[in-house]
């Protein structure tokens, strides 16, 4: 093989390798930094950074004549060196607090890149050293973006749905260590390059996961630990179970509060009277659509109505039916008959499908300020729902604690309520809720094998005051007086909830 097409081969790989390693970054800092949109491009400006370093150090051996297939090998034996390094200082060194964290991130994404940086400029100076062509460059050029570009898809897409992050992330060390064989000049140093592969492959293999849940580590209210009980991992990202001191079963998705196991309105620590005030708004529901799946819990409660025909769930991540189906209880939801569960980008099905109409539309969505919020808050996405309601249909939403989320809400919808941090955007005026119309309403539900939901008068009448206990307010009598500023439109062009008033200006 001539240098020029070496040269080429080793841009494709470095290319390939260097998005490879980017794509695992951003999903580890991420993760832990409870998927912030602003975590996306602090990764990519530290990535950036580094490689540009890299770079310079790169044309510096070019310009002293070291630039040669040799110090490529180098190259990638330091990389896969620091690359160790970094995820063993998360797995078995964490610094103490917030910060502590942050800096490991920090110093390994740009240290990583670093070093993969040195790489480009020698391939690029050998495979036009011989013949200095637009040709020549252009090819050397094109082989590393092919690079680039295939391998954010082959992991972010197929790899992360077969191996774990971890595995993923120790295969593209492998990788590197098997290219830095083909080029390091001594035998000897080829041995301990392969030793160093095969002890990879192992611990890619042997090692159990250890990142994540490094990362996942969280206290309770009191500052007990709690116990992370189930941990489930794919493209999309990661559900986690924990058990507090109380046995509640806490659900995260990618490490942010999704909502507890729980469909139990009078051990009510997850808020279900949110989904329980539902069937006495909308007693007469046939046709249902919600948009996340999260726990199953929510879904479960509506399974109860007694008028129900038919609910449709979307679910992005196919990680949460498979969570359900680990839990008896929520286990039912899926075998329910009246239940479809759809595997898709909510938005995106409802684009596709512009002729469903549902009597209601629940969503209980996550935070406002994480990654991609704006979605599922936006009046263009409030806009397509109302699309797709009947002519008394509703929206049922969490804001999440978002005032915009009202004012948003009431431009597109006449009628706008509030109940806790729920935002119930209506075609139609609804009446005053009374405890008599809870109560018949609650009275009414029954599982699918028949039993009642509420077994005496004294469970029926506790489960009455804890809906009623929280106001069901009108949009004009909610208070936005101790905001201090004008309410705004959430727009998929401002994206003001995950950064205007996202997590750090949150009022």
């Amino acid at each position: 093989m001539t240098i020029t097409k070496k040269a080429m081969l080793l841009s494709f790989l470095s290319g390939f390798l260097s998005l490879g390693l980017e794509v695992i970054w951003i999903r580890l800092f991420s993760f832990y930094g409870i998927t912030l949109p602003q975590i996306f491009s602090l990764t990519l400006a530290l990535f950036l950074l580094g490689i540009a370093c890299g770079s310079l150090i790169g044309k510096n051996l070019c310009q002293s004549g070291k630039g040669n297939i040799s110090y490529i090998g180098y190259a990638f034996i330091l990389s896969a060196f620091f690359d160790c390094l970094a995820i063993t200082m998360i797995m078995y060194f964490p610094l103490e607090g917030m910060l502590g964290m942050l800096g490991i991130f920090i110093i390994s994404i740009l240290f990583c890149a670093l070093v993969r940086g040195i790489v480009f400029p020698i391939v690029h100076h050998l495979g036009a050293e011989q013949k200095k062509t637009g040709a020549a460059i252009s090819n050397v050029y094109f082989a590393n973006v092919l690079g680039c570009t295939i391998s954010p898809i082959l992991i972010g897409f197929y790899l992360l749905d077969i191996f774990t992050t971890q595995q993923t992330y120790l295969i593209i060390i492998l990788i590197t260590l098997i290219t830095a064989t083909f080029c390091v000049p001594t035998k000897w140093l080829k041995s301990a390059v392969s030793i160093f592969a095969v002890l990879v492959m192992m611990t890619t293999f042997i090692l159990p996961e250890k990142v994540i849940h490094a990362l996942a580590q969280k206290k309770d209210e009191n500052g007990q630990d709690l116990k992370l009980e189930k941990l489930i991992e794919n493209k999309h990202g990661f559900i986690q179970v924990y058990l507090n001191s109380n046995n509640d079963e806490l659900v995260f998705g990618s490490n942010v509060y999704d909502g507890m196991l729980n469909t139990n309105l009078n051990h009510s620590r997850n808020g279900i009277e949110r989904a329980y005030l539902l069937p006495i708004i909308a007693p007469h529901a046939k046709n249902i659509l919600v948009v996340g799946l999260s726990t199953a819990s929510w879904t479960r409660v509506l399974t109860s109505m007694p008028e129900l025909e038919s609910m449709t769930v979307i679910e992005l991540n196919p990680g949460y039916p498979q969570l359900a189906g680990m839990y008896s209880e929520m286990h039912k939801f899926l075998q329910d008959k009246r239940v479809n569960l759809i595997t898709d980008d909510g938005r995106r099905w409802l684009n596709k499908n512009p002729d469903k109409k549902f009597d209601f539309i629940l969503m209980n969505t996550t935070f406002h300020w994480r990654n991609y919020a704006t979605n599922l808050l936006s009046k263009e996405f409030l806009e397509l729902t109302k699309s797709h309601l009947n002519p008394n249909g509703f929206i049922y939403f969490n804001t999440t604690g978002s005032v915009d989320a009202y004012y948003t809400s009431k431009d597109v919808f006449p009628h706008v309520y509030n109940y806790i941090n729920m935002s119930l955007a209506s075609l139609s005026p609804i009446l005053e809720i009374t405890k008599e119309q809870v109560l018949q309403g609650l009275e009414k539900l029954k599982w699918e094998d028949g039993r009642r939901v509420f077994n005496s008068f004294e469970e029926l009448n506790k489960g009455a005051n804890n809906i009623l206990r929280k106001p069901f307010v009108p949009y004009h009598n909610i208070d936005f007086s101790k905001l201090g500023r004008p309410l705004e439109v959430i727009t998929d062009s401002n994206m003001i909830t995950e950064y205007k008033y996202g997590f750090f200006n949150q009022q």
